[in-house]
């Protein structure tokens, strides 16, 4: 299933079979499909990760790319009963390719201006204070499950059709003992929305973070939904981007000309010093989340 799907092509899940409708996007590893159940003909949406590969130099990498499945679907189906904003699955497999049906959403990136300058227009402010409530919420019952996203970007989160946020990857999500804030872990992510302690290592050690590393996160998501822009966008490259995080000892610079109360969450979210963030616990009673102002 290394190769696109074309629509009318059915495939076989544990409950049911369902019918390619066409391509939604694609990543590095896999494929997202419009799809809907044969049966019932409710829409979704089949996320397929290639898991097997004919290539012997590569194959290598299928076997961490199928346990790194196998990781997140365990966690999709966790928290599917204790977190209302993680996306809905319907079905899975494990085959040859990995198969998820879930709900059908917009991503989020489709809201927001492709770039600074662009001619679209940035969210209005009562659309971006119904986004960030959810987002926090999302991201206060995730920490509560113990689980550490650690990739929250506007390509991981979709919007409903009804306005509702939904969280749709966790592949590189982990979790963390209980009274542990943080541990250390190679880096993986994407470097607009990383924070700093992600990107600093000591003495041959990997970096470590955690929890206030999502919350660094919702700040990122929070300012590009405000402003239109993310504060890096002028690094023109990721080396360049995880250069500065990597030598930032200081609170990150961010845009003044937003609301008193999207400033005052913004630059709480964006606290060099980790331990400075509030949890989402703390951001879920801010006075921005809870009243728009």
């Amino acid at each position: 299933m290394g190769d696109v799907m074309l629509p009318g092509r059915h495939l076989n899940l544990r409950h049911g079979l369902y019918k390619i409708d066409g391509m939604l996007g694609f990543g590095l590893h896999s494929k997202v499909y419009s799809a809907h159940n044969t049966t019932t003909k409710q829409s979704l949406a089949l996320k397929v990760i290639d898991l097997e590969h004919q290539n012997v130099t590569v194959r290598a990498s299928t076997i961490s790319r199928r346990q790194s499945f196998q990781k997140e679907l365990q966690y999709l189906l966790r928290l599917q009963t204790v977190n209302p904003y993680i996306v809905r699955i319907y079905d899975y497999d494990i085959k040859n390719s990995g198969v998820i049906a879930m709900e059908q959403g917009t991503p989020l990136r489709y809201y927001l201006p492709k770039y600074p300058t662009s001619s679209t227009p940035n969210l209005p402010p009562q659309t971006v204070n119904h986004f960030w409530r959810q987002l926090v919420d999302g991201v206060r019952f995730l920490h509560r499950a113990r689980v550490v996203h650690s990739d929250l970007k506007p390509e991981n989160l979709i919007v409903l059709p009804d306005g509702q946020i939904r969280i749709i990857d966790l592949g590189i999500s982990f979790t963390l003992p209980r009274m542990v804030a943080a541990k250390r872990r190679k880096w993986a992510g994407t470097p607009d929305y990383s924070a700093p302690e992600m990107h600093k290592s000591s003495r041959g050690l990997p970096p470590k973070y955690g929890y206030k590393s999502d919350i660094w996160s919702l700040g990122i998501l929070l300012h590009e939904m405000s402003t239109g822009y993310r504060p890096l966008y002028a690094l023109n490259s990721n080396c360049e981007k995880i250069f500065y995080l990597k030598h930032l000892y200081r609170d990150l610079p961010i845009d003044t000309n937003v609301s008193p109360g999207v400033y005052d969450a913004m630059k709480r979210c964006l606290r060099f010093i980790p331990k400075h963030r509030p949890t989402a616990e703390q951001l879920s009673s801010h006075p921005y989340t809870v009243n728009g102002f």
